[in-house]
Parts: structure tokens; C-alpha cells; sequence
């Protein structure tokens, strides 16, 4: 012990103290939580796994569960947007690229309470979008965008996606840079195409942003509120309630803490296992 060098462990204590008490504490008090009939401080009662056996067995659940999976897919377009807009700009025949990726880096910058805001009002049915569509003759009455059942959740994947193109293009970019001239020096040399270049070249060397973009993106879309609940509140009816909006009804506008509770554990362990399969993919 008096061989042991304590500097760096009480360099570091202060980040684990904080750590311990704003993330580990509340997270083990939310488990903790959901085994028990919470109303107050006071006035807890354990019932076991029955907070779980509710909200497994009600539809609700399953519902926001399939909305969130639906509203994942904006995951998928804003990664192949992304990757597109990063091979672009990587190329050395265009000009101005700081221009480029500042304005396209811009909407991640915008808070997303404002984005979706501005997005309600160019969606309404006196909005921008159903005047331009009008305009040129595509649509000959204004369409509901957000009080479509059908049409509200593809209205507010727009958003996510407009909003998470430019973060998912920066991390491509870095990753393209990061890979040696070399590489695809000898690639030229075996007589590769572009398409095999960047099929056996590039995607494999891009391995690390694919899998950060991705395990981010999956979190994202299963705590999706903030956009979805200025848009729609989760309407019509449930038609846009995800998982993160569905907690939020729960727990806090009906006062159902231990359920609550229960369904913030399903999320997390749900974003563990994506998680997870994202990795063993990858190998």
C-alpha cells in the first residue's frame, strides 16, 4: 500500500463523487423504484415485479414500443444522409467545404424545441409546405401533416433527420480523414472501382463513426420526446407516442412514479441490448 502512487486516484475522486451522486444514485433509486408502490417519501410500499406485469400486459406499451421502432428509421436516413454528404465534401474537386459543413452543421446547433416549432408552423395547413405543394400543382387541398394519423409520424422524422444530418456527417468526416492515402493508393493499383473502393475500402475503415452514429441514434430515437411532444403531443391519438413520450404521461402527467419507474428500466435495458448488438455486429 505505501508503494501505491494515491495522486491520480484523488485527482480523480472529485468526478467520481459527482458521478456517484447525480448519476449512479438516481439511477439505483429509479430501480429501486420500480419495485415498489411509490406515493410519497413517506408511503412506499415493495410489490415486486408487479409494476412490470402492468405495463408489459398494457398496449400502450407495445404501441410506443413499435413507434419508437418506426421512428428509428430516421436513424437510418440521417446515417446514409450523413455518410452521403461526407463523401461529397471529401472530395478534393469541391470548393469552399467549411462554407459546406457550417451550413449543413447549422441545424444540429438550433435548439430542438425552436426546430420543431418552426416545423408546426411549415406544416400546418396553412403553411408553407401545403402552399408550395399547391403552388406547383401537386396537392389541390391543404393536407393535415400532423393531424394525420399516417402523415405525423413521417412529419416528425423530418425533423430528427434534418436536425442529426449534419452531427452524423461531422463524425464521417473525421473518420474519412483519419484514413491513409495509401490505402487507397493500392486500391487504385489493383485495378478497384469506386464502388469496390468504397465498398471493401472505406465502409470496413469507417467501421467506428457507423457504430457511434448508430448506438446514438437508436438511443435517441427511444428517448424521443422533445420534437415529437412540441409537434403532436404524441397524437393523433397515440399514433406518435414513443416510448420517451409514453414514460412522460405516465410518470409525471398521471403521477404514476413506480410505473414510470418500471418503464425507464424497460428503456435502458432495451437501449443496452441494441447496444450491445450494434457491437457484435461490428466485430
Amino acid at each position: 500500500m505505501r508503494e501505491v502512487d494515491w495522486k491520480p486516484y484523488v485527482y480523480v475522486l472529485p468526478m467520481i463523487l459527482i458521478y456517484l451522486t447525480l448519476v449512479l444514485y438516481p439511477v439505483a433509486y429509479s430501480l429501486w423504484m420500480s419495485f415498489t408502490d411509490f406515493t410519497t417519501v413517506t408511503q412506499v410500499e415493495w410489490v415486486g415485479i408487479k409494476n412490470y406485469a402492468n405495463v408489459l400486459t398494457e398496449g400502450r406499451f407495445w404501441n410506443a414500443l413499435v413507434n419508437s421502432a418506426v421512428y428509428s428509421l430516421g436513424t437510418v436516413v440521417s446515417i446514409c444522409f450523413g455518410l452521403l454528404l461526407a463523401l461529397i465534401l471529401n472530395s478534393e474537386e469541391i470548393r469552399g467545404k467549411t462554407l459546406f459543413q457550417s451550413v449543413i452543421f447549422l441545424p444540429y446547433v438550433l435548439p430542438i424545441v425552436v426546430a420543431s416549432v418552426l416545423f408546426s408552423w411549415m406544416f400546418t395547413e396553412f403553411g408553407i409546405v401545403n402552399s408550395f405543394l399547391m403552388e406547383i400543382g401537386v396537392i389541390g387541398t391543404p393536407i393535415g401533416w400532423l393531424s394525420s394519423p399516417t402523415l405525423a409520424m413521417p412529419t416528425v422524422i423530418v425533423v430528427t433527420v434534418w436536425k442529426n444530418v449534419g452531427f452524423n456527417m461531422l463524425i464521417f468526416m473525421a473518420g474519412l480523414q483519419s484514413i491513409p492515402d495509401g490505402v487507397y493508393e493500392a486500391a487504385r493499383i489493383a485495378g478497384k472501382t469506386r464502388w469496390q473502393t468504397f465498398r471493401h475500402v472505406t465502409l470496413p475503415l469507417l467501421k467506428t463513426p457507423l457504430v457511434i452514429t448508430t448506438i446514438l441514434g437508436m438511443i435517441g430515437a427511444i428517448r424521443g420526446f422533445d420534437a415529437i411532444w412540441v409537434m403532436t403531443e404524441g397524437g393523433p391519438g397515440n399514433a406518435t407516442e414513443t416510448l420517451g413520450v409514453y414514460f412522460y404521461r405516465v410518470a409525471f402527467a398521471s403521477g404514476d412514479f413506480s410505473s414510470g419507474a418500471a418503464i425507464g428500466v424497460l428503456m435502458f435495458l432495451i437501449s443496452i441490448a441494441l447496444s450491445g448488438a450494434v457491437f457484435w455486429y461490428s466485430r
